[in-house]
């Protein structure tokens, strides 16, 4: 049975139990909290813990899952891998222990047709139910059950909070072969090969707070998990999961990477010996190239942190390995057809972000290419040392002065030095980084003070922009009130200023920023004296706050744009909106091409002329991810959220403050757009007027260019290629005149050569305003002319400029043009050098030049 065959069964088996057959979601899960999905009930918390109603009380899926927990597993064990698919039935509220226990049954014995007497179970020791229903209701012998604590038979939560109870699991008994001699190993759910675990049944009883407390869930549930590599291997009775046609493609090709061309797609099981040294690596590399492929098929990216980070070590451990093999160039992202051919009918985003998918691997490779090459020296060092030493641990300080230095990843390094036979000393890496992270700043210390304690302001600015408010604090410039319409700076966009007024006092308010719970305003005093106790009108500037909106409403609608024309792996790296002016940084793997930059903004413009409402609410934070918001990893949100919609073209979580609709950002333009770090590019845009001022100034530039030209500007630019056409066949005729002009002057010196230690020699001037491609072609005919040394000086308002050239036989006789051209210069106040046989310098002192050409017969 293939792993498309058992995919089937499964989903179509428990559809016949009435369940809704739902698709995989991402593997970037909704929860922020979380790096990566790594269980098939992930994406279904929220309808576990009550938050959101499913669609149906019974669902079924296929989860794209991944973890790292495991990853020095992989390529050792017959089951582990990091990218795996979970086959799973659900039930909310709906059916319990004894359906599950017992369809999980049906569908093993009957519709696999596994022999019911190679079925182990286990079971959470405290449940009653569970073991009665394996006997009663399957007619298992208590012998065949067996009972464990909570290290083996209790599942979840995903992260430190979440829906979590008993478990029930099936084991496969994969014959005596597989034993070890350890009767702990050797048993249902020991770490031994024999038994697989193929099917886990957890019974969702309750949710679990962060403080450890098991609170009962509103409706409990079931939860089923079952490894469709696992049982693929099991029904296709092959020693691993990289034995079954799931992998066998790649792991073929994998064996066929050394070659150039295409890589064949092979379903033949693969030869993989345990004794061949070959056969780890291969695995290895299967499963992180497998594992890469579907993050970024999924919008992940190499980078330095969180799921990025786990993405990157991925094609970093992947690429390393590969040289075991023998492969020394990249050449995992040619493995990305092997992999679309295989999954691409299951999961058509590896289809549709194919590009994608190579180009980022292609990169990252070539990247680390470069990274290796200028840190395995060192560490080889570091290597050789030790061994000579006779010592099995090197300094995790070295290790560290190594990552800080060339980048080499620590993970990696231990491998590397595992293949040795060595380690490295974990406590003093651990010293040595916090160490730098303290002299750097990337340590809290002092910046992760309040300055004004636990004082609290209540912000009223989204509906009003003026309050009467009492001063909390003042600290100098720094003032506090009780409540304020001010913006404090977050999420991107600045803080907002205005003025305080009272009786007898007026300040002005230069900037808002959040000091825990307090907003803090710096004032500058322009009448009487601001203190504590005393009640202020605080007034914000609604001009610039109104500006500041214009840029913060058109970055959503940038970032909606992006994702439209790019592809959805475009994600906020940053932000900064201030008065009619946007800076945004976002994933993307090149630069931005004329074309797509014109239809980003033209789409943009388009979403401002329509005049979208722009809908501003509060939801739970469940209602805000049913709802397809966007929330960004990292970001803290409370139970409590803002939505802000445009339409139907963009939905985000913000924090910030916006226009009542896009048509008031009146238009935008890009005015520029680059790279800042490695897969992250940022644009600056311009709203409202300073778009307009932008383009004001655009329009006046071309009309002052066209009256230059005695064009009309619609026709400048046709005017402006005629005349820089001119001007390059004027620069030809010039180049040529000066070739002719030099070429006579070098006749002129051919009269003038000497013999010096057996070559001929010749020293002068190059015509007047000789260009420095003349004189680089005048000095290379007259030496070989001559066939010996030729030497010739330009100067041209006070810059000198040598060139000096010998010939073959002249260098085979000891003419040495760097050796000769650096005393050249140095007479004439300047420096150079260059090859034996050709060099050039520079000079600055013209007064020199005729003694430097005197001596230069002595200094060849």
């Amino acid at each position: 049975m293939t792993g498309n065959d058992l995919r089937s069964k499964y989903l179509q088996f428990f559809e016949s139990k009435g369940s809704l057959v739902i698709p995989s979601g991402s593997l970037i899960p909704t929860d922020p909290t979380t790096l990566l999905t790594s269980a098939g009930m992930q994406p279904l918390v929220p309808y576990f813990k009550g938050e959101e109603t499913p669609p149906s009380t019974r669902l079924a899926s296929c989860q794209k899952s991944c973890r790292a927990d495991d990853i020095e597993q992989v390529g050792v064990t017959w089951r582990h891998a990091s990218f795996f698919e979970m086959l799973g039935n659900f039930s909310f509220g709906d059916y319990f222990k004894r359906e599950a226990i017992v369809w999980g049954w049906e569908f093993l014995t009957k519709d696999l047709g596994i022999d019911p007497n190679v079925l182990w179970v286990s079971v959470y020791h405290e449940d009653t139910e569970a073991p009665e229903i394996w006997k009663k209701d399957v007619g298992l012998s208590d012998d065949r059950i067996y009972r464990f604590g909570k290290k083996d038979n209790w599942w979840g939560p995903v992260g430190k909070s979440g829906p979590c109870g008993p478990d029930s699991e099936i084991f496969f008994d994969r014959g005596a072969r597989y034993d070890t001699g350890d009767p702990e190993m050797d048993r249902p759910g020991g770490d031994g090969d024999r038994y697989g675990e193929i099917w886990n049944l957890v019974f969702q009883q309750y949710n679990q707070q962060e403080s450890g407390e098991l609170l009962p869930l509103p409706a409990p549930g079931i939860d089923t998990g079952m490894g469709l590599e696992r049982t693929a291997a099991i029904l296709q009775g092959v020693d691993t999961i990289h034995h079954t046609d799931l992998f066998a493609p790649l792991i073929n090709a994998i064996f066929a990477a050394k070659q150039g061309g295409e890589l064949p797609f092979s379903l033949a099981t693969p030869l993989l010996d345990p004794q061949d040294p070959t056969s780890k690596p291969v695995r290895i590399i299967a499963d992180h190239v497998r594992s890469a492929i579907f993050l970024i098929g999924d919008g992940v990216i190499p980078g330095s942190n969180g799921r990025d980070y786990m993405l990157r070590r991925f094609i970093r451990r992947a690429y390393l390995t590969g040289r075991a093999l023998g492969i020394t160039d990249p050449y995992l992202y040619r493995l990305v057809p092997i992999v679309q051919k295989s999954y691409g009918d299951i999961y058509p985003e590896l289809i549709e972000r194919g590009d994608i998918i190579t180009n980022f691997i292609k990169s990252e490779e070539e990247k680390f290419e470069t990274t290796l090459d200028s840190g395995m020296g060192r560490l080889e060092d570091m290597i050789a040392d030790a061994k000579s030493k006779n010592q099995n641990t090197i300094s995790g300080r070295e290790v560290f002065d190594l990552y800080q230095s060339k980048g080499f990843p620590p993970e990696l390094t231990q491998d590397l030095l595992e293949q040795e036979g060595l380690s490295y000393d974990n406590e003093s890496f651990v010293n040595a980084r916090e160490k730098h992270e303290s002299v750097s700043g990337a340590a809290v210390g002092e910046y992760g003070k309040k300055t004004f304690g636990d004082l609290a302001t209540e912000f009223l600015g989204y509906d009003s922009l003026e309050a009467d408010a009492t001063i909390l604090a003042v600290q100098g410039d720094k003032v506090v009130l009780d409540r304020t319409p001010f913006y404090g700076e977050s999420g991107g966009q600045v803080g907002d200023t205005g003025e305080l007024v009272a009786d007898g006092v007026v300040a002005r308010v230069l900037d808002t920023q959040k000091d825990g719970k307090a907003w803090v305003h710096t004032v500058e005093l322009v009448e009487g004296e601001l203190k504590e106790g005393q009640t202020v009108s605080a007034r914000v500037n609604g001009e610039r706050r109104r500006a500041v909106e214009r840029a913060h409403s058109t970055t959503h609608l940038l970032h909606a744009a992006l994702r439209k024309h790019l592809g959805t792996h475009v994600q906020q790296k940053g932000s900064l909106v201030r008065d009619d002016f946007l800076r945004f940084d976002f994933v993307h793997f090149a630069p931005l091409t004329d074309e797509e930059k014109a239809n980003v903004e033209q789409t943009v413009n388009e979403e401002i002329l329509k005049s979208l409402p722009i809908d501003i609410a509060e939801k739970t934070l469940a209602e805000a991810r049913a709802m397809g918001a966007m929330a960004l990893f990292g970001e803290k949100y409370g139970d409590v959220v803002r939505t802000v919609k445009m339409g139907d073209f963009s939905l985000e979580l913000c924090g910030g403050t916006h226009l009542p609709s896009t048509s008031a950002a009146g238009v935008f333009r890009i005015a520029s757009e680059g790279g800042v770090a490695a897969n992250v590019r940022r644009i600056e845009g311009l709203t409202g007027f300073a778009a307009l001022e932008q383009e004001r100034k655009t329009q006046q530039a071309l009309r002052d260019v066209a009256q230059e030209l005695g064009a009309r500007p619609e026709n400048a630019l046709q005017s402006a290629t005629k005349l820089s056409n001119r001007v390059k066949e004027l620069e030809k005729q010039l180049a040529q005149a000066q070739r002719q002009l030099s070429s006579g002057a070098s006749d002129e010196l051919l009269s003038t050569a000497i013999e010096v230690k057996g070559f001929k020699f010749v020293a002068g001037r190059a015509a007047q305003g000789v260009s420095g491609d003349a004189l680089r072609e005048s000095v290379d005919q007259l030496a070989q002319k001559l066939d010996g040394v030729a030497v010739l000086v330009s100067e041209e308002g006070g810059k000198i400029t040598w060139a000096v050239k010998a010939t073959k036989s002249a260098v085979e006789k000891g003419a040495h043009s760097g050796n000769l051209v650096k005393q050249l210069a140095q007479i004439t106040g300047g420096n150079g050098g260059g090859r034996p046989d050709f060099a050039q310098a520079g000079g600055k002192d013209a007064s020199k030049i005729d003694e430097a050409l005197a001596k230069a017969k002595d200094l060849v």
